[in-house]
């Protein structure tokens, strides 16, 4: 079968894709990237080169898993491109065309948050290298990883797409539309009990360390870890309510300057909600919410410009009458 431009692109960036995913194992254990990801969780490095390899380590490890997941789920979306199932040359497809860069993109991230999600199963090097030294009682919960407004905001978006699938099944759209749209619903209801399921039994799982230090590192790791999963619902979430979208123009009502007028006004609105969503997530520090929960006091201690490699450690204060 020859290809056309629009399998091509969806092509080119299943390979950008590729090619991000292999390359991230590398960067991640730079200087520069562990020090990032230190000041984006809240937790200094102080200069201690040895804390500092232990943190690239690890960050390898999920950085490899994360690229393992996403070049396998390319794979599944090269197949899904080479069969014509997400353009215009099959029945199918040209269902799905209008919205096929975030079906991969859904695949890819899906990939992803499996791959990282497996890499956080085994021990830390540090602990089969040394052994736990200390254990955590009670264990924490989702809860204490993953902020509300993401956790909750997955089932809304997820519940908003399967409404939106319902009304478009019992609308008088085309039969390959309603079974898009149900089908995408379905696969995001799935990935919201899947991804609910998959980060309880990585919390419920014991969490060994050799130091405090490192158990709230290992924390840092695990609220990454969760809060990737939550994105796959969430980005399913939002598959299905474009694809709803997308059908509306189908519909005999939305025929007329009204119902156009009608149709831009629901999609621009959907859009706004989510910039304000995105915003205000970004504006509350999810990253840092485990530490508000798990450790208050180094919360309330760090501040920038605390982090990273490149940061000298304060001098500790010397005791009263010394």
């Amino acid at each position: 079968m020859s290809l056309e431009s629009a399998e091509w692109s969806l092509l080119g960036m299943l390979t950008a894709f590729v090619v991000i995913g292999a390359a991230t194992p590398l960067w991640m254990s730079r200087p520069s990237s562990i020090g990032r990801f230190a000041r984006t969780v809240g937790l200094p490095l102080d200069g201690d080169v040895e804390l500092e390899r232990t943190i690239a380590a690890r960050l390898r490890i999920r950085a490899g898993w994360g690229a393992l997941g996403m070049v396998v789920a390319a794979g599944i979306g090269v197949l899904l491109v080479l069969n014509g199932a997400l353009t215009a040359q099959h029945a199918w497809g040209a269902t799905v065309s209008p919205v096929s860069g975030l079906v991969l993109a859904g695949l890819v991230l899906a990939g992803r948050g499996i791959g990282t999600a497996i890499s956080i199963l085994p021990a830390p090097p540090e602990v089969q290298r040394h052994g736990a030294r200390i254990a955590r009682l009670p264990r924490p919960t989702v809860a204490d990883y993953v902020a509300p407004i993401e956790r909750v905001g997955a089932r809304i978006f997820v519940g908003f797409g399967g409404l939106l699938a319902v009304a478009a099944a019992i609308m008088p759209t085309p039969p390959e539309t309603r079974l898009f749209i149900g089908v995408t619903a379905a696969a995001a209801i799935a990935a919201l009990a899947g991804a609910e399921w998959v980060s309880s039994a990585l919390v419920s799982r014991p969490q060994p360390a050799v130091s405090e230090q490192l158990l709230r590192w290992d924390d840092a790791l695990r609220a990454q870890t969760l809060r990737d999963l939550v994105s796959v619902p969430l980005m399913a979430g939002g598959i299905t309510v474009v694809a709803s979208i997308f059908a509306i123009p189908d519909l005999p009502a939305f025929a007329s300057t009204i119902g156009q007028v009608v149709g831009s006004v629901i999609t621009y609105a959907t859009l706004i909600a989510l910039m304000v969503v995105a915003i205000v997530s970004i504006a509350m520090e999810p990253a840092r919410y485990y530490l508000k929960r798990l450790w208050p006091a180094q919360y309330a201690e760090t501040k920038p410009p605390a982090y990273g490699s490149a940061a000298v450690a304060p001098p500790a204060p010397s005791p009263e009458g010394a």
